[in-house]
Formats: C-alpha cells, sequence, structure tokens
C-alpha cells in the first residue's frame, strides 16, 4: 500500500470544480511534483491534504490512516509556503522551535533539534538574526527547517521558490532535494516551472483544469507526452537554456509543439 493514497478528491468553490476526481498514490521517501498552470488545481490539492482546505468528496490517507476530515494540527503534515510565513517578531532560532513549542517538547530537546535544523540548513551562525535580516533565500531555508523541526510524515512545499532569481532558485532546489534525500522523508512539491519539475522529482504529475493529465517519471514525462496538452506545456522549455536532460544529455528528444500536434 503506498505511504499517501489520494482517492477520488473533488473540491468544489460554489458552482466552480477546481479538482474532479483526482486519485494519487505516494511512496514512502518518494518526491512527487504537482506541475501545471495557474488554477489547475494543484495548490488546492496540496491544500487539501494539509487540512486547509476541506475536501468536497474523496479520501485522502497516511499510512493507511483516513486523515480527509481531520483538523491540520491533527495531520502531523509540514508545510512550506511560497511567502515563507515567517514570524517577523521571532528570531530564526525561535521560528524553527515554534512546533518543538507547540508540541510541549522539553527545554533541552527543543535546543538541540534547533541546533540540528540550522546545521542541516546550513546556517548555524544565524540563530540570533530576525526573519528581515536574511534574504529571501535564507528565509526560505528557515521556512523549511521550521516545517521539519517537528519530524512530519509529509513535506508539503508549494512553489517555494517562486519569489526568488534564478541563480538562487537553482541552487536551493538542490539543496531542498539534498536535504528531502537526507531525511527519506515523503514529499509533494507543487510548481508550475517544468525545469525545477524535471531535475528534482522521481515523479512528476501533471495537471490541466482539475485533472491529472499524465504521472510519470521526469524521463516518461519529458519524452513520451501522454496527450497534446503535457506535450506542449514541457515542451515550452528552451532547449538551447536548459540543464541536462533527465535523461542525461543535453539534449534528448522534447516534447515539443510540433510533436504535440502529432499525439
Amino acid at each position: 500500500m503506498a505511504f499517501l493514497t489520494i482517492e477520488k478528491l473533488v473540491k468544489t468553490f460554489g458552482t466552480q470544480t477546481t479538482v474532479k476526481g483526482v486519485d494519487l498514490a505516494v511512496e514512502r521517501g518518494e518526491f512527487v511534483t504537482l506541475l501545471g498552470p495557474s488554477g489547475c488545481g494543484k495548490t488546492t490539492i496540496l491544500r487539501m491534504i494539509a487540512g486547509f482546505e476541506s475536501a468536497t468528496s474523496g479520501t485522502i490517507r497516511i499510512d493507511g490512516k483516513d486523515i480527509t476530515d481531520l483538523r491540520p494540527n491533527q495531520r502531523h503534515i509540514g508545510m512550506v509556503f511560497q511567502a515563507y510565513a515567517l514570524f517577523p517578531n521571532m528570531s530564526v532560532a525561535d521560528n524553527i522551535a515554534f512546533g518543538l513549542k507547540v508540541a510541549k517538547k522539553s527545554s533541552a530537546e527543543i535546543a538541540a533539534r534547533v541546533k540540528e535544523m540550522l546545521e542541516l540548513i546550513k546556517l548555524p551562525q544565524l540563530g540570533d538574526r530576525y526573519p528581515y535580516q536574511l534574504s529571501g533565500g535564507q528565509q526560505q531555508r528557515v521556512a523549511l527547517a521550521r516545517a521539519l523541526a517537528v519530524k512530519p510524515q509529509i513535506l508539503l512545499l508549494d512553489e517555494p521558490l517562486s519569489a526568488l532569481d534564478a541563480k538562487i532558485r537553482i541552487s536551493l532546489r538542490e539543496e531542498i532535494r539534498a536535504v528531502q534525500r537526507a531525511l527519506g522523508i515523503t514529499t509533494i512539491f507543487v510548481t508550475h516551472d517544468q525545469e525545477e519539475a524535471l531535475s528534482m522529482s522521481d515523479r512528476i504529475c501533471v495537471m490541466n483544469d482539475g485533472n491529472i493529465e499524465q504521472l510519470g517519471t521526469p524521463f516518461e514525462i519529458y519524452n513520451y507526452p501522454k496527450t497534446r496538452f503535457v506535450a506542449s506545456f514541457v515542451g515550452t522549455l528552451n532547449p538551447a537554456t536548459r540543464s541536462p536532460s533527465p535523461c542525461g544529455r543535453r539534449r534528448c528528444r522534447s516534447a515539443t509543439p510540433m510533436a504535440a500536434a502529432t499525439i
């Protein structure tokens, strides 16, 4: 059985259905990306997993337990938001410690865990600083450390790199992937950036209009798109400027708009 299971998940806002009966199974320790354009339903799915939005219908299970109707603080999930959402009146160390204090951990345990997290995100000397004294990349690392400090079962990342410049994005996505692999934590990553998805994921779930168009490895998504939408959306990458493709070559047979026309 998969570690995270989503079955027939539907979300309706008024007369508009944003998520249309989505099924998804994620294995323990897997890094899965929800990729798609704005409004396709990917962030809504993430928020339903976290408990910030209630499902209209369907079920969400973690390790066999139905969490569909549980409150966010009962789900043991860590989430990193696009806007960081750090507490401006708290130091870096206090931000990281926040969830541990809510969980009423001992002072010694909190101090040890905060130190461990600061080492993990490579900011061991910045625990006393405040968010406004950090760069955008450093703030995002702190947000990641805060989410991981409570040892969640699942880590959710909602377009965490979109507010950063290109050079920092590339560096930070490598760091996030390295941390995820080191901890072996099951991770769901949301992005509209095709290159981020292709470079970071074990599998990619391409979404369009509330539905899953294709689920597969980066190699499968990149080289063998199953629908016209997947071919055209992933095919918008520029072969001349992108980093090496998932197949290990600078240019493999990509999904171009021309290829899409033949599907």
